[in-house]
């Protein structure tokens, strides 16, 4: 689980929960979260095709997830497999391909086993990175369209209540509730916007980010493997690709290793 995700989300409704108090319960409305709600992801799933619009809360659930991006192991990795083709030649590469476990390295390498060209390797690998990235960006974007559409359809139950006002003024005990109605839909669409779908698509495209980061790591190495790269030459290449706390945790580890 992503703690940061948890902790974001729990501080968010303790603000609202805090901010209105003991009248925290006049702020529930079922009518108003129909309408906010149920409106904004039917606009959400008219823009999109439904392969990504069912896919909507799937995707509000993988920012609570914490996938692992280990670029330290991705490197280490890389740096063995240099030594080992430098060493007895690229075909030796091809009994640790199947322990691999990312798919794209793993093609990469595949590729590089059967003698083809470092360019031709490039462009395959370049275009499975566009797609990955086209496909993540589609799947996102869902949330980005709901976070557009929720104030949207707050500001239509805000519409509603008042119609419905207007057409009650003459009966006073109707003016609460119609006015309730009128001012918390506008509420449900900014709190849909601002904490369920814009900040878990920010962190979805921060992760996207971090995985095209790696892969450029990746193909780096193989076409440094297959250039027949002095190993240390393309480990200094790839450490661009590290994070400051990466690499210093890499440069410990070799200091240790070497001691």
């Amino acid at each position: 689980m992503d703690i940061s995700t948890i902790i974001g989300l729990a501080l968010a409704i303790a603000a609202i929960v805090v901010g209105a108090g003991s009248e925290f319960t006049t702020l529930i409305d079922i009518p108003s979260f129909f309408i906010t709600v149920v409106g904004s992801v039917g606009a959400t799933f008219i823009a999109h095709p439904s392969s990504n619009s069912f896919k909507m809360f799937n995707m509000i659930l993988e920012a609570f997830k914490n996938p692992k991006i280990d670029n330290l192991e991705t490197l280490r990795t890389l740096y063995s497999f240099s030594e080992k083709a430098r060493r007895d030649g690229m075909i030796s590469l091809e009994e640790d391909i199947p322990s691999v476990k990312s798919d794209f390295l793993r093609d990469g390498l595949r590729a590089a086993v059967d003698g083809t060209d470092p360019e031709e390797i490039k462009k395959i690998l370049e275009v499975k990175m566009d797609m990955y990235q086209e496909t993540e960006e589609d799947k996102i974007s869902v949330l980005d369209t709901w976070g557009a559409m929720a104030p949207a359809w707050g500001m239509v139950g805000t519409l509603i209540g008042l119609v419905l006002l207007l057409d009650t003024l003459s009966d006073p005990t109707t003016i609460g509730p119609r006015m309730s109605l009128a001012l918390i839909t506008t509420l449900y669409g900014a709190l849909i916007a601002y904490i369920f779908a814009l900040p878990p698509a920010e962190k979805l495209k921060k992760r996207v980010d971090k995985n095209i980061n790696q892969m450029r790591m990746m193909l780096e190495g193989i076409l440094s493997i297959v250039q027949g790269e002095n190993p240390h030459l393309m480990e200094e290449k790839l450490k661009a690709f590290l994070s400051e706390e990466e690499r210093r945790a890499y440069e410990a580890e070799k200091g240790e290793a070497v001691l």
